[in-house]
């Protein structure tokens, strides 16, 4: 008789369930992005108001951003700001002496703003919304 015994086993027969890792993050990454619809309305109870502020001359010690849609937006006022109480963090920056910046990125507000830092005041009309 033939003594050669198999062993009942292969070595391979590690069951292998590849990569394939669940698509949550895929999922989830989607359903987040279609809750923000682009023409959203505000809440009633929200109101934008405009206020003028008249900042003194020298720096202002006042950080602009700007973000990809919309008016350049105030982003962070230093403790030493002249005009700390007048502006608030959020403030949408529309327009320096009457000119609208609108559709201006940060660095040319900034340089707008530095440019009339001699003058004795500067209107800053800015969006604020209040509830």
């Amino acid at each position: 008789g033939d003594s050669t015994t198999r062993g009942g086993k292969s070595a391979s027969g590690a069951t292998s369930t590849g990569n394939s890792q669940p698509s949550l993050f895929n999922e989830d990454m989607y359903n987040a992005s279609s809750y923000r619809s682009n023409h959203q309305q505000p809440p009633p109870n929200i109101k934008e108001e405009h206020i003028d502020v008249y900042a003194p001359a020298g720096k202002l010690g006042v950080v602009i951003d700007t973000p990809d849609t919309g008016a350049p937006v105030v982003h962070a006022i230093k403790d030493s700001s002249p005009i700390a109480d007048k502006l608030q963090v959020g403030d949408k920056l529309l327009a320096v002496d009457d000119e609208s910046v609108r559709n201006f990125s940060a660095i040319k507000v900034s340089k707008l703003i530095s440019r009339k830092s001699a003058n004795p005041t500067r209107k800053l009309t800015i969006l604020r919304k209040s509830v």
